[in-house]
Parts: structure tokens; sequence; C-alpha cells
């Protein structure tokens, strides 16, 4: 193998720096290749094996074998799962293999190209590793503390004839003894033409890399360094737009990154968030719990519960916090199997829940549980209203066994209905059984068991469904093409009106 990249790697680690977790779930391929893929244009192929005398650890083992293609033989193999904004980042991608061949790690660094340049760039090893029958480590790093990336992605090759088998996968990022970088706020929103500059705090006299993304645009990547504080300023004029759009700000030094997100709103959208969160009237601190599914979980650092939280602290600096334990894919069932501690997706989202104490709780689920299928005809949700009503009784007095924080239902959301349509239209056409999402009926029915319990057990509702329904552009609250996840707006919409809610009394 490429022994000086290893040589530097172990002296790198050597002086302390440190690995994260493994970013990638089931490594050792216990349930099957749920990580890599093959391309259409890429030679070679991939097949599962469960067989413990093939495998490194446990049973499961991926085998890769090179192809003829291109004028040579070799196979290649991308993860799956790009990792997102990764300009500042350092990464270590790492590998058991055994076998014939000479076997190469990479990575593709999706970019924003000069015109005629393709959109992306590899990054590969120098120096492959020639395979033998015995298991050896394979690493590589790729170093972009200071290159720019719109998204990275992983690649294994086996170059020449040959068979690799592949097992204990991972990827991980490295952060350098003592970095750190962390921003006073993680959301801002500015009135469009203005901008403040920000403040950021790290080691001193340290090298930053600063990474700025309006829109769609390709980051524009600026290199400072802290003053003798550990103080950088990012100046407002890096990052401001005369027209409404989100920016993406990323500071990193020494593999260590913060992030602010600054929405770009008109001066009217501005004063109308800013006049709501002042009425709430906030005369004590306020730590807010949000349970909920994707739309809770998506857009973390810019979602609903990061614009309460930033207009309720711009109207009373320092008396608000929230907690965000949404879970994509999550339905009440889900929900109660997790809060009570049973085997659930992703149950550590809710690991240490109740240590810490809430002063309201918000729980806006049901864009999973009225989802249907052809099975039922599209007349049965995948949770029926019994059982969303025996389910939110019993998440209700679990909460209660740990919180006494007034708890406040939000209605599922008004989707629209003609995307989720014509995108179920041509799931069906290869999936027969393939899920559809957003039927108003499903969603109306789900929502009265909400009010009607809300009733019975003395918790708050607050309606977002008919006022998105009757919304004058319903479809520029959802993403274009889904319907069901909230846009910028649609975020900005739910965050009014959690604060209207709040400054009528809702849940306090």
């Amino acid at each position: 193998m490429n022994r000086r990249i290893m040589f530097l790697f172990g002296v790198w680690l050597a002086g302390g720096a440190v690995l994260a977790a493994n970013l990638l779930k089931n490594p050792g391929f216990e349930k099957g290749n749920t990580l890599f893929d093959t391309q259409k244009y890429w030679a070679g192929t991939v097949e599962h094996i469960q067989d413990a005398a093939k495998a490194r650890t446990g049973k499961g083992v991926i085998r890769l074998v090179s192809a003829p293609g291109r004028g040579t033989v070799f196979g290649r193999l991308l993860l799956r799962g790009r990792q997102s904004e990764p300009s500042g980042k350092i990464y270590v991608f790492s590998l058991w293999a055994r076998g014939t061949g000479a076997l190469h790690l990479g990575g593709i660094r999706y970019i924003t190209p000069p015109e005629g340049k393709p959109p992306y760039e590899f990054d590969w090893q120098e120096e492959g590793v020639t395979l033998t029958d015995t298991w050896q480590q394979v690493s590589y790093t790729i170093d972009l503390s200071r290159r720019v990336a719109n998204f990275l992605a992983m690649v294994v090759e086996l170059r020449g004839e040959g068979e690799a088998y592949l097992d204990d996968v991972s990827l991980e990022t490295v952060v350098q003894p003592g970095a750190f970088v962390t921003a006073q706020t993680r959301h801002l929103v500015q009135p469009a033409g203005k901008a403040e500059d920000l403040v950021l705090t790290t080691q001193p006299q340290a090298p930053v890399f600063v990474s700025v993304a309006k829109g769609k645009d390709a980051p524009v990547c600026h290199e400072v360094t802290s003053n003798a504080e550990g103080k950088v300023f990012v100046p407002g004029a890096w990052f401001v737009s005369a027209e409404p759009v989100d920016c993406r700000i990323a500071a990193c030094s020494g593999g260590a990154t913060a992030h602010v997100d600054v929405a770009f709103v008109t001066q009217e959208s501005f004063d109308r968030s800013l006049n709501l969160a002042k009425s709430v009237a906030l005369t004590k601190p306020l730590r807010i719990l949000y349970l909920g599914d994707s739309l809770t979980d998506f857009d973390r650092g810019r979602n609903y519960c990061d614009k309460v939280d930033f207009w309720l602290n711009q109207a009373f600096p320092g008396l608000a916090s929230f907690h965000n334990a949404g879970v994509g894919g999550d339905y009440i069932t889900r929900m109660e199997d997790r809060i009570y501690g049973r085997q659930a997706h992703r149950r550590e989202m809710y690991d240490g829940l109740w240590n810490e104490k809430y002063d309201l709780i918000f729980i806006f689920l049901g864009h999973n549980d009225t989802k249907t299928t052809a099975k039922s005809d599209l007349k049965v949700p995948v949770v029926p209203p019994e059982t969303q009503d025996a389910s939110f009784r019993k998440v209700v007095a679990q909460i209660r066994q740990h919180s006494q924080a007034p708890i406040v239902f939000i209605s599922g959301a008004s989707m629209v209905e003609e995307i989720c349509r014509r995108n179920h239209a041509k799931a069906i056409q290869t999936r027969p059984n393939a899920s559809i999402f957003g039927l108003p009926e499903h969603v109306e029915a789900f929502n009265d068991v909400l009010q009607k319990l809300g009733k019975e057990l003395g918790i708050g509702y607050l309606d977002v469904y008919t006022p998105m329904k009757n919304h004058p552009d319903k479809p520029s609250l959802f993403y274009p093409t889904d319907g069901v996840h909230l846009s910028t707006a649609g975020h900005a919409f739910v965050a009014d009106a959690i604060l209207k809610a709040l400054a009528s009394g809702i849940g306090r």
C-alpha cells in the first residue's frame, strides 16, 4: 500500500488528531450491501456474500470483480450518500480488503466548474495496494481544509484483473488537537440588502477557511486569521444579498467547523415576524422541545425551530432556547416505541431527552402517519385513526411522567396533493405498492384525532393545515420535487404560526 500516506497518517494521529465516529451505518455488511453501488458506465460487478468464512468480522462481506472497460480492466464502486458541505474538512476513508489486483481509494469532489469542464474532479491515492490472501487495512485521507467542494463522494477502484473482498468500512472526519470554531448564533434572518458582520471564536492566531454559498451559486472562499483573542470577523459584504435568498456560511479550522445560515427576506416579512415575536412578551426563559418527523428534522440550522428561536431572541435577547428531537420518517407509533425506550428507528435521538427541563413541548406529526398505498386502494393510512389515538395517548402519558411542560399538537400540514399524486403515478410503474403522501382526507382525519385528544387531555392545538390549504401560493411552502417537505418559505410560515400562537397564550 502507499506507505508514505499511511506513515504520515500514523504520525498525524500519534500527534493527537481526533477521529470522529464512523459516519457509515452497517459498515460490516451484516444487513446486506447498503453502502456501495456500481454505475452503468463503470466496469466491474459487486455482490453481497453472507459467509463468516469469507468475511473479516461477522458474516457479511462484499466482493468486487473487475471487468474490461474503457480500454482497460477495472471495477469501481461509489459510496452511497454524498457528504454535504465538505469544504474545510478532513476525511479519512478506510476499509479492510483481501484478494487479487491493485486497490485504490479516492474521492469525487463535486464542484462548480469553469465553462466547458465537468462538475467533478477525482482525487485518487498515488499508489494502490496490492491485495493478497491476507486481510489488510487500506486508508486514504482527503484534506479539504483549504479546498472547495459542493459535495464529496468516496470511491473504490480495483485495477487490473482480480477480485477484492471488502469489509469493515469507515468514513470519519478528523479534528486537530484543541481545534474548535463557534458562532454566536446558528441562524440569522436579515432584510435583503442589509448584513451585519459575523463574529466567530476559535484558537488565537489560527488560520480559518470561510466558505460562503448564496442560493444555488458556487461557494466563494476566503482565508482569514483569528486575532489574539481568537475572534474571527466575517464581513457582511462577503454574504449580503439584495434579493431574498438563503446563504450558508461555513468556517473551518483544523477540521473543526461552525455553520451560520442567513436568510435574507423582504423588509415587510422581517417586520412582520419581528412584531409577532415582540407580541409574545416573554418575561422569563422559555425552553422549547420539538418532537416531529422530517419537517422538523430536515434543514437543521435554518428550519422553523431555528427561526422561532431567532425571532424570540431578537425580541427578547437570551430568553429563548430549544431542543430539536425531530426524526425523519417518524409516525406516532415509532415515536411511541422510541420514547418508551424500545427498539426503534434512530432510537438514539431520544437519549438523554429528559435530562433537562422544558417549558413547552410541540409535537408535529401526521405526514408519514397518513401516507397510504394501493394495497388498501389508497383508503387506509399506514397508521389508522384508531391506532393514532391509542399511540398518542401513550406518548402523552410518557411525556407527563417526565415533564410537566404544557404540550401543543401542531396539525399535519396541507401538502401539495397534485405533486404527491404525480410522484405516486411515476413510482407505481416500478413499485406497485409505493406510498402516496398528502391525501387530504387522511390528513384531515388525523387532525380530527388531534383535536379530539386535545380536548380530552388538556393539550393545545395549533392549526397550520387550514391556512396552508388556503394560502394563495401554497406550492411555494414546499419542496417543488415532493410537495411534502417545507421550503424556506414553508419553515417561515410555520415559525410565524408558532409565534402567533405563543402570543395568544397557547401552552402558557
